[in-house]
């Protein structure tokens, strides 16, 4: 697997104390549109001042970095789980890398079907990092927050103490990013280690959304809340039958308790 290429470097960060003594005083976001493009296209720099072409390095440098912790592709939603799990991970463990992928028929060793596993390849290089393309998307950041664990403490540890423990502060970390992004008023969504008698609440995706699912194990139902048409997947079924305290309702249903149980 091609290993990806950044520009930043992970010890080189933009230092604000340092950049009191640069004279900035102009962020991009103040510039003209004429300006930037005098910049960018301009047949000379003459006659902009050293510490404004300093200014943009600095805000372009530190925006990029954002960027290329989450990875080679930035999530069109702002608070997508996902990349706040990878971003969580990144903070605490900055010099481990990974490649993670979604597999339409993920499988273990012994061909039984699986929701995540993590590849460590014999040869030492980068692990690989597999979640199943079938789970609900609602699964995928706890998922991929237990993976990273195993990446964080490497093949031998299993889901030892030290394995709970790099979990558990994925998990930590997580809430932490996500309350700093989201304003206390809004709605929160917490990525916690799932255990089996936890019981919650399982989001069935919509019929509307998904009219025809491809996977032949998504059974019609309906929303025991609000009466929807929604899907019914295999895993979904599996999990219910192994913890009778959980209950399915459709996802509209499910981001309703979420708001309602975060008021009281």
């Amino acid at each position: 697997m091609k290993e990806r290429k950044t520009l930043t470097r992970e010890k080189i960060d933009i230092s604000p104390v340092t950049a009191r003594y640069m004279g900035e005083t102009h962020l991009m976001e103040q510039w003209s549109d004429k300006m930037l493009d005098l910049i960018l296209n301009g047949p000379t720099l003459g006659s902009i001042k050293k510490e404004e072409i300093r200014a943009m390095l600095r805000q372009t440098y530190a925006a990029l970095k954002v960027y290329e912790q989450i990875g080679p592709m930035a999530s069109p939603f702002q608070n997508d789980p996902t990349a706040i799990v990878a971003l969580a991970f990144k903070e605490l463990y900055p010099d481990v890398d990974y490649c993670a992928q979604l597999v339409p028929d993920l499988a273990d060793e012994n061909g039984n079907p699986a929701y995540g596993l993590t590849i460590f390849p014999e040869d030492g290089s980068t692990p690989i990092v597999c979640i199943s393309a079938k789970v609900p998307i609602s699964a995928e950041p706890e998922l991929l927050a237990h993976e990273l664990a195993h990446v964080a403490t490497g093949e031998n540890a299993g889901h030892g103490p030290e394995w709970k423990a790099a979990e558990e502060a994925i998990a930590n970390k997580y809430d932490e990013i996500l309350k700093a992004m989201i304003p206390s008023e809004g709605l929160e969504v917490s990525v916690t280690p799932h255990k089996v008698g936890d019981g919650g609440i399982l989001a069935m995706p919509l019929k509307d959304n998904i009219p025809e699912p491809k996977d032949p194990s998504w059974k019609l139902t309906t929303c025991p809340i609000c009466g929807a048409e929604c899907w019914e997947s295999g895993l979904a079924r599996q999990a219910m039958e192994a913890e009778p305290d959980l209950r399915a309702v459709c996802t509209v249903c499910a981001l309703k308790a979420g708001r309602t149980k975060q008021k009281k």
